[in-house]
C-alpha cells in the first residue's frame, strides 16, 4: 500500500508538471511574438523555397514607430523568425542594401536588420516595428509645379520650308539703295538644312561694292532628343570654355545640347531633408517664395533638387503638427550655374576648315583645324573641364575646373599650354565670384605669355596677353542699386593672314560705375566711365525714363560732353498694333530720327525719316516670313524658332488659342499659322468650340505638342459634318410619342430616346431614312422621311406619323 500510494504520488506530481508545462506553452502562444536585433549583427539572407510544413505566409498591417503607414506587407513566419523579400521591404519604406536582394527569391530576416525591434499581433494581423530612421527611406516631396518627368518625349516636325526676310530700302538726294537678309531653311523629321545670306543693291554698298550677295552660314543639323546630342555638317562656331576662344569652321560637329530638355536644370540644386515624429505639414520657402507645401507621415522626408535661382540665398522649412506646434529651420545655400550636376557631362567635337572673312566673303576657307571639349560634374561642388585643339603647326591642350567654396561662392581655374613654331607657351586663368540677393562680387584674370598661340590667333585674331575683369553690385532696396566694374585687355596685333579688318594691337583698361533707382514708375540712372589706358576717353551720363501705358515710354539723357538726347517710343508687339520711335540729339552732332511701325498678320512694316549731318534719308523696311507646309504657302511675321499650322477643315474662321491666349482665326482655307512656338517644350494649342457650327462634331478641342526647333508642325482638329435633325414624331392619332420611347435608325442600328412633345434628336441621316419605334404596349411602328442638310443648322422635321406595322 505504501508503494502504491508512493506511486500514485509520483503520478500526481508528473501530471502537475505536465499541466504547468502546457500552461506555459499556452501563455507563450498567446503572448505576441517579439525579437530584438543586436546592433552589431548584419543583415542576413535566407535562400531557397520555404517548406510548406514550417512556413506561414502572413499579410500584415505595418506600423512603424507607432504610426500606421497605410500599407499591408507580405511576410513569412519561419520557426519564430519573421522574414520578407527585399523588394517588399523597400515598398514598405525600408532601406535595404542592394546586395541583400541580389538573389531571386532571397529573404531577409527582420531580426538581422540592425536596431530593429518587431512584435506581431496575430489577432489583429498587425506588425509593430520600432527602428532607427537611418534604416527608413525618406518620403520624397516634389516642389510645387514640378511635373513627373517622362522617359519618352515625342518631338514633332512636319516637312516644309521657311524663308525669313528683312528688306530695307533707303532714298537720299536722288540716290536709292537697298539691303536685305535672307534665312532659308528646309525641315523634316530627319533634320534641318539652312542657309543665311546678305544682299546689297544700288547706292548701298557692301564690303566689295554694290549689287553683291554674300553667303553667311550653310549647314545641315540633326537633333537627337534621346541622347541630347546635336550633329552639324556645314558652317558653325566651335564650342568653347570660359578660358578658350571659339573659331568659325566649315566641317562637322557633334556636341551636347541640353536645350532639347527645357525642364532639365544642369547645375546642382540644394536638397533639404528632415524628420517628423508624428504626421505633420511641411512648408519650404526659398528666398521667401513657397516651393513645397505638403502633408507627410511620421519619419524622414526630403526634397531633392529644390528649384532655386542661381546665387546665394536662404531656405526656410516650417514643420507644423496636428496641435499647431511649429518648428522653423533656416539654412543658407549657394547655387552656381557654372557647375554641372553630379554625373552630368557635356562635350563638343568638331573639325573642318577655318572660315575667314565671314560676312564679307562667301567661300573663304583656310587651314584644317579642330578641337574637342569635355566637362563633367564629379560632385555637387566640383566640375572638371578640359580641351584640346589644333591646326597646322599649332597644338593646344588645357584643363581646369570649377569648385564651390561652401556657401560663399564659386572659384574657377585653368591652365593650358601650346606648341607653335617650336615654341612652348602657356596660359593661366583664375576667377571667383559670389552672386547674392543684396551684394555681388567677382573677378577674373587670364594671362598668357608671349609664346602662347591658339587656333584663333593663327587665323587672324591676335592673342590677348592679359584679360582682367572685376565687378561688384549692391542692392539698396527702395533706394536703388549701385554697381562698379573694371575691364582690361592687352591684345596683340592680328597677324596678316589675308583677313580683312584692323591689324592693330588693342590696349584698354576701363573702369565704370553706375547707379539706378526706380521711383514709382520713373527710372533714373547715372553712369560714368574712364579709360585708364591714356586714351582720354571718359564721360558721365544721366538719364530718366518715364513709361506711358504698357509699351510706351519717353527717355531723356544728358552727357558730360554737353550732348543730350530725347527719345519717345512705343513697340508694336501684337498683331494689329501700331508703334513709333522718335529720337532727337543735340550737342557735338545733331541727329533727328522718326519712324512708325505696323505689325500685321503677314509681317512688320516700318517707314521712317533720318536727318544727320545735313543729309535727309527716307527709309522703309519689311520683315516677315514665307512658309511652305502641307501644300500651302503661309505669310507671317518673322519665325525665329518653331511654328504651327492649325487646320480646322472643313470649318473656316475658327478662333485659335495658344497657351489660353487668342492668336487669330483660321482663314477661309481653314488654316492659321502660329509663329511663336517653343521648341522641345510642351506647347498648348486649342480652338474655340463655340465657333463650330451645330451640324459639325469635334472630338478634340485642345492639343499638346513638342515641336522640333526651327521647324513647323501641322496641328489638325478633325471635324466631322454631322447629318442630324430634330424630329417630331406622333402616333397614328397625331399625339406625340411618350417621353422615353426608343427609336432605332435602321441604316445604322443606332438607338435614340424620345424627349418631351415627341422630339427626338437623330444623327447620321441619309437622304431617305426609316425609323423603327418600340411602343409601350409592345407594338412597333415605323417612320419614314427624307432629309436634306442645311449648312450650319440642325433642321427640324415633322410632325412625322409613326404607322404601326401589320403582322
Amino acid at each position: 500500500m505504501f508503494r502504491s500510494n508512493d506511486h500514485n504520488d509520483h503520478r500526481a506530481i508528473g501530471a502537475a508538471r505536465l499541466s504547468l508545462i502546457g500552461l506555459l506553452a499556452l501563455l507563450l502562444l498567446i503572448m505576441p511574438l517579439s525579437s530584438v536585433a543586436d546592433d552589431k549583427s548584419e543583415s542576413g539572407v535566407t535562400d531557397g523555397v520555404p517548406s510548406p510544413n514550417s512556413d506561414e505566409t502572413l499579410l500584415l498591417d505595418v506600423q512603424i514607430n507607432g504610426q500606421s503607414i497605410g500599407k499591408v506587407g507580405e511576410f513569412i513566419l519561419r520557426r519564430g523568425k519573421l522574414m520578407a523579400r527585399p523588394d517588399e521591404l523597400r515598398d514598405l519604406g525600408f532601406l535595404v542594401p542592394t546586395a541583400s536582394g541580389s538573389k531571386p527569391g532571397g529573404l531577409i530576416t527582420l531580426s538581422d536588420i540592425p536596431g530593429l525591434i518587431w512584435s506581431l499581433d496575430l489577432k489583429n494581423l498587425e506588425l509593430h516595428i520600432t527602428v532607427s530612421e537611418r534604416h527608413l527611406m525618406p518620403t520624397v516631396l516634389q516642389p510645387s509645379g514640378r511635373s513627373a518627368r517622362s522617359e519618352h518625349r515625342e518631338i514633332e516636325s512636319g516637312t516644309g520650308m521657311t524663308l525669313n526676310y528683312d528688306a530695307v530700302g533707303s532714298f537720299s538726294r536722288g540716290a536709292a539703295g537697298g539691303t536685305g537678309s535672307l534665312d532659308v531653311r528646309a525641315f523634316s523629321p530627319l533634320g534641318i538644312a539652312s542657309s543665311d545670306w546678305l544682299g546689297y543693291a544700288g547706292a548701298t554698298s557692301g564690303t566689295h561694292g554694290s549689287n553683291t550677295v554674300t553667303r553667311l552660314d550653310s549647314a545641315y543639323t540633326f537633333a537627337d532628343v534621346n541622347s541630347l546630342r546635336r550633329y552639324n555638317l556645314g558652317d558653325f562656331i566651335s564650342g568653347g570654355l570660359s578660358w578658350t576662344r571659339p573659331f568659325h569652321l566649315g566641317g562637322a560637329q557633334i556636341n551636347s545640347d541640353f536645350s532639347m530638355r527645357p525642364d532639365l536644370i544642369t547645375f546642382p540644386l540644394p536638397t533639404i531633408s528632415g524628420s517628423t515624429a508624428v504626421p505633420s505639414t511641411v512648408d519650404i520657402l526659398a528666398d521667401g517664395n513657397l516651393m513645397v507645401a505638403s502633408q507627410v507621415g511620421a519619419g524622414p522626408f526630403e526634397v531633392p533638387q529644390l528649384p532655386v535661382v542661381s546665387g546665394a540665398g536662404t531656405i526656410s522649412m516650417t514643420v507644423t503638427n496636428a496641435l499647431g506646434q511649429q518648428v522653423t529651420l533656416t539654412q543658407p545655400f549657394y547655387a552656381s550655374s557654372a557647375l554641372l550636376a553630379p554625373g552630368l557631362q557635356t562635350f563638343a567635337v568638331q573639325s573642318g576648315l577655318v572660315r575667314r572673312n565671314w560676312g564679307s566673303l562667301s567661300n573663304d576657307y583656310g587651314k584644317v583645324a579642330g578641337n574637342a571639349i569635355y566637362r563633367r560634374g564629379l560632385t555637387s561642388k566640383f566640375t572638371v573641364e578640359g580641351t584640346v585643339e589644333g591646326t597646322q603647326g599649332t597644338f593646344l591642350s588645357g584643363a581646369g575646373g570649377v569648385v564651390q567654396i561652401g556657401n560663399l561662392g564659386a572659384l574657377n581655374f585653368a591652365g593650358s599650354a601650346s606648341a607653335a613654331s617650336a615654341r612652348i607657351g602657356d596660359q593661366l586663368s583664375l576667377g571667383a565670384q559670389r552672386i547674392g540677393r543684396v551684394f555681388s562680387l567677382g573677378g577674373s584674370a587670364i594671362v598668357a605669355d608671349k609664346n602662347y598661340r591658339d587656333v584663333a590667333s593663327i587665323n587672324g585674331d591676335g592673342v590677348p596677353r592679359k584679360q582682367l575683369s572685376a565687378f561688384s553690385s549692391l542692392y539698396l532696396r527702395k533706394f536703388g542699386s549701385l554697381g562698379a566694374a573694371y575691364a582690361g585687355i592687352d591684345k596683340d596685333a592680328a597677324p596678316n593672314t589675308g583677313q580683312q579688318g584692323s591689324l592693330t594691337a588693342e590696349h584698354s583698361h576701363v573702369v565704370s560705375a553706375s547707379y539706378s533707382r526706380q521711383m514709382h514708375r520713373v527710372s533714373v540712372f547715372v553712369t560714368g566711365f574712364d579709360n585708364l589706358a591714356g586714351t582720354g576717353s571718359n564721360g558721365v551720363q544721366f538719364g530718366v525714363t518715364l513709361p506711358f501705358g504698357r509699351r510706351s515710354s519717353v527717355s531723356m539723357s544728358a552727357s558730360s560732353d554737353g550732348s543730350g538726347q530725347v527719345q519717345a517710343q512705343k513697340s508694336a508687339a501684337l498683331i494689329g498694333e501700331w508703334g513709333y520711335d522718335a529720337y532727337v540729339s543735340a550737342g557735338n552732332s545733331n541727329h533727328e530720327f522718326g519712324q512708325v511701325q505696323y505689325k500685321s498678320p503677314v509681317g512688320l512694316f516700318t517707314a521712317g525719316v533720318d536727318h544727320s549731318a545735313g543729309t535727309t534719308t527716307m527709309r522703309i523696311e519689311s520683315q516677315g516670313a514665307l512658309s511652305w507646309v502641307d501644300k500651302g504657302l503661309f505669310p507671317s511675321n518673322t519665325i525665329y524658332d518653331s511654328f504651327a499650322i492649325v487646320d480646322t477643315k472643313p470649318v473656316p474662321h475658327v478662333h485659335v488659342l495658344q497657351e489660353n491666349r487668342a492668336v487669330g482665326r483660321t482663314s477661309s482655307s481653314c488654316r492659321l499659322l502660329v509663329p511663336d512656338m517653343r521648341s522641345f517644350d510642351l506647347n498648348h494649342i486649342a480652338i474655340t468650340p463655340t465657333d463650330i457650327p451645330p451640324d459639325v462634331k469635334i472630338d478634340v478641342a485642345a492639343r499638346e505638342m513638342r515641336p522640333q526647333d526651327r521647324s513647323g508642325v501641322v496641328v489638325r482638329f478633325p471635324v466631322i459634318v454631322n447629318h442630324a435633325a430634330l424630329l417630331q414624331i406622333v402616333d397614328a392619332g397625331g399625339h406625340p410619342l411618350p417621353l422615353g420611347t426608343s427609336v432605332t435608325l435602321l441604316a445604322t442600328g443606332a438607338v435614340f430616346p424620345v424627349g418631351y412633345d415627341g422630339a427626338a434628336y437623330v444623327e447620321s441621316l441619309a437622304s431617305h431614312n426609316e425609323l423603327a419605334v418600340e411602343r409601350e404596349n409592345g407594338r412597333q411602328c415605323a417612320v419614314t422621311f427624307d432629309y436634306k442638310p442645311i449648312v450650319g443648322e440642325i433642321p427640324s422635321i415633322g410632325p412625322l406619323r409613326c404607322l404601326e406595322k401589320r403582322p
